[in-house]
């Protein structure tokens, strides 16, 4: 079944973001990325950053302090290689690692102080667009070249994949609540939600509220929020989980480009990561969860 796109009233508002904090700045010294293409929340609500271009991780207070980096460059195993994607394992603090490698895609699993466990290899993935863990533990990735999706146990074994590119351009984010995948369709201006078998459940958002998505996260109370940066503003739209536009959020005191993923804290900030202006941004909605 798919829901109808969802109707912005004449007289809704976007409502303001307010920075609460701003880090980061073109450089390889601590605190400064160099395209950072991905980040997470760690169990402490630390901000976890793929230094992409820097080939490392750096993890920072929520307040935007720094704590620590961990990377050496190069493609061997436990090496970095243009990282690009990071989440946590919530049950032991292990950070998986999605970069190149030797190859198009690599996943790489480090402990929670940045030391090298084991290489997963992920041959059958081309450009990992987005990283999640499920409630179990297992990873789950997806493939913004050919659209499909990957769930790989955290010792390395493929436990099931499914196709979905009858239903989206461009992956670009996904999210997990209980069994529903929310997957970020960059080009196709929606999210696109599967059972964790693969069926295709509904879209949520639309061309003139979810405009080339680039991020998304689920709060405690389970709504969807959904993250772009089309016009260079950082922009967010809260749905109802089956799809009813709630709100809408934007900060117009900075200008961004390209921002990468979104996450929501405990309490209810936004973080994003503007990739090509390589900071991270911490912003406070008043939205309550």
């Amino acid at each position: 079944m798919s829901s109808s796109a969802p109707i912005r009233s004449s007289n809704s508002k976007l409502n303001t973001m307010q920075i609460r904090c701003k880090f980061g700045q073109l450089g390889p010294g601590k605190t400064q990325f160099n395209s950072p293409h991905g980040f997470c929340l760690g169990i402490d609500e630390d901000i976890i950053v793929t230094d992409t271009n820097n080939h490392r991780i750096q993890v920072f207070e929520k307040t935007g302090e720094f704590k620590y980096q961990f990377g050496i460059p190069g493609r061997e195993e436990g090496q970095l290689w243009y990282p690009r994607k990071v989440a946590v394992i919530r049950s032991s603090g292990k950070f998986v690692v999605c970069d190149r490698g030797n190859e198009r895609s690599r996943m790489q699993i480090f402990t929670k102080n940045g030391h090298f466990i084991k290489k997963i290899a992920i041959r059958y993935v081309d450009i990992v667009a987005g990283l999640a863990i499920t409630h179990q533990g297992h990873i789950v990735a997806v493939d913004s070249v050919s659209p499909t999706v990957f769930r790989i146990s955290e010792n390395g074994d493929l436990l099931k994949w499914f196709d979905c590119s009858d239903y989206m351009r461009e992956p670009s984010d996904i999210a997990i609540s209980g069994k529903e995948y929310f997957v970020c369709d960059f080009k196709g201006h929606c999210v696109v939600v599967f059972d964790e078998e693969g069926h295709f459940i509904r879209r949520i958002g639309c061309e003139n509220i979810t405009c080339f998505p680039n991020g998304i996260d689920i709060s405690d109370a389970g709504d969807i929020l959904v993250g772009d940066s089309h016009g260079n503003r950082f922009h967010v739209a809260v749905f109802q989980r089956e799809g009813s536009l709630l709100s809408e959020f934007e900060c117009p005191y900075v200008k961004v480009s390209r921002c990468c993923g979104l996450k929501i804290t405990s309490e209810g900030y936004i973080v994003t990561l503007a990739k090509n202006n390589h900071h991270v941004l911490v912003l406070n909605t008043l939205y309550i969860m």
